[in-house]
């Protein structure tokens, strides 16, 4: 007479057409085929919650990123911006605080890098202030000046494009002849002659 086997998922005793092989044992087909269907779904379940993780983890979309790139222009912008600020600072590496605040400047104020570069130059070259430590801390305070400055100095050239300045101001052509300077001159025979 063959051993009873006991079914390994409900421990009840398998008839010998009724058992399937499972985990080096019997199962009854029924017990079996629960059980996978069981372990399927557990399966499924758990690569539902690693892919919301991920989801969740997961860089933004790339249209989120293109709003904040940079076309090529304004990427010169840009770089003639820092290359200023750094003439500015006379070689030293430019700190994080220039380029975080230069961030929140142009997030805040609504600056652009080009607005910001002229406000450098207003402040350095036009009205030669003295610009010391992080540099970018005065441009708020004098960036709507200086666009003004350039407002008005582009109105004076877009009302003065028709006038022709060659024509204003007639040249002359002024030849100087240096005086010539009379220089004493010693003879070389006479200095010896005296010495004996």
């Amino acid at each position: 007479m063959a051993a009873r086997r006991k079914c390994v998922i409900c421990n009840e005793p398998i008839v010998d057409e009724d058992g399937v092989p499972y985990k080096g044992r019997y199962a009854h087909k029924k017990c079996f085929n629960i059980a996978i269907k069981t372990l399927q779904k557990d399966k499924t379940e758990q690569i539902d919650k690693v892919a919301t993780k991920k989801k969740v983890g997961r860089k933004a979309r790339p249209q989120a990123e293109l709003k904040e790139a940079l076309s090529e222009e304004e990427y010169a912008k840009k770089q003639q911006y820092y290359k200023y600020l750094r003439s500015l600072i006379e070689g030293e590496e430019l700190s994080t605080k220039v380029y975080a605040l230069t961030e929140d400047y142009i997030k805040r104020y609504g600056f652009t890098y080009e607005t910001m570069y002229k406000t450098l130059v207003y402040l350095h070259e036009i009205i030669e202030k003295d610009l010391t430590g992080d540099v970018i801390g005065i441009v708020p305070y004098y960036h709507t000046e200086a666009m003004q400055y350039y407002e008005s100095v582009n109105k004076l050239e877009e009302h003065n494009k028709s006038m022709d300045i060659s024509n204003m101001y007639k040249e002359k052509t002024i030849i100087v002849q240096p005086k010539r300077r009379k220089i004493k001159q010693i003879d070389i025979q006479s200095i010896g002659k005296g010495v004996k």
